[in-house]
């Protein structure tokens, strides 16, 4: 969305191929095709310049074979390493002509890749409540499933509620790990430290961030970006999270990371911030020139220099 808007308004031509049905029309500055049969993507990509897939489609090899067109392959998640993950590694590295990966982590992962990091919505995602107006602590933003460690934040509270330190935390988010999570922080003794807010989105989530203090991004595999963090950042946390994969290159050392999967680290980290709040918060310099490069625009014009450069080829 965040690309295809800034292509349209740098004065591109950009046709999204959608396999997601939508009950309402589609308002927007380009066009979206949904749903259609493989003969229908052929004509589509045989009219393009370029074919850009965000992360490599099976089904949409299938018609690309056939358009005569350059492929690019934007990398935006690790392949798993069952036959369909190597077919699509396969792909990335003998049949697309251009590699983007969204992190170093992930343009590591095939070959001939560059990399362009994500874009943050940095129109929507900005600082609205001083620091030290802000009236809760701990906030985590995510979907509520294993991989991103919500449970892992939980045990750190337990932790430091030995020590006396009983912060707050709201975890943003719906997913099929709620239930589970309820009951644990029943078990933990912390259920009264924490506040399940559900799915928030657009400017109500904006209003959560600029309530909170500090972002949490306990995941615990290894994240090929991380988005969340930007907008973390363009709101005025304090942003904590794990070291692994693409995530500490969306912090840009700027907040505090911790090993995956360490619930002893991760609660050194949090009582770190919650007894020297100030000096953990990065120079607003520094964020303001982090947050630049990750700008809509900014990533739209990298994209569209390397596209423009396969095309010329």
């Amino acid at each position: 969305m965040d690309l295809a808007l800034e292509f349209s308004r740098m004065g591109h031509s950009a046709t999204v191929i959608t396999l997601t049905p939508n009950a309402h029309p589609d308002n927007l500055p380009f066009r979206v095709v949904r749903q259609p049969n493989s003969w229908n993507q052929l004509k589509l990509m045989r009219r393009a310049d370029v074919v850009l897939q965000f992360n490599v489609s099976l089904k949409g090899v299938i018609p690309w074979f056939f358009s005569g067109r350059p492929l690019a392959v934007s990398l935006q998640t690790a392949h798993w390493p069952d036959w369909r993950g190597r077919l699509k590694t396969w792909v990335a590295n003998h049949l697309s002509s251009l590699n983007i990966g969204c992190s170093h982590y992930m343009s590591s992962l095939v070959d001939r890749a560059i990399t362009v990091p994500n874009p943050y919505n940095d129109t929507l995602f900005t600082t609205r409540v001083p620091w030290q107006e802000r009236t809760d602590e701990l906030v985590f933003v995510g979907r509520l499933v294993s991989d991103k460690g919500a449970d892992l934040l939980l045990y750190a509270l337990e932790a430091l509620k030995t020590e006396g330190l009983e912060p707050r935390l709201t975890l943003v988010g719906q997913g099929p790990e709620k239930e589970r999570l309820l009951q644990l922080a029943y078990h933990l003794g912390i259920e009264r430290q924490v506040l399940f807010a559900g799915l928030q989105k657009g400017q109500n989530l904006v209003e959560v961030l600029n309530r909170h203090r500090v972002l949490v991004i306990p995941s615990i595999w290894l994240e090929p970006f991380g988005i969340v963090a930007l907008e973390g950042l363009a709101c005025g946390c304090l942003v904590i999270g794990s070291d692994g994969g693409g995530l500490p290159e969306a912090i840009g050392g700027l907040g505090l990371t911790f090993p995956n999967n360490q619930v002893q680290e991760l609660a050194a980290c949090l009582r770190r911030v919650l007894l020297h709040p100030e000096a953990c918060r990065p120079d607003s310099e520094a964020v303001a020139r982090h947050l630049n490069r990750h700008r809509r625009r900014v990533v739209a014009q990298s994209y569209v220099q390397a596209l423009q450069a396969l095309v010329s080829r």
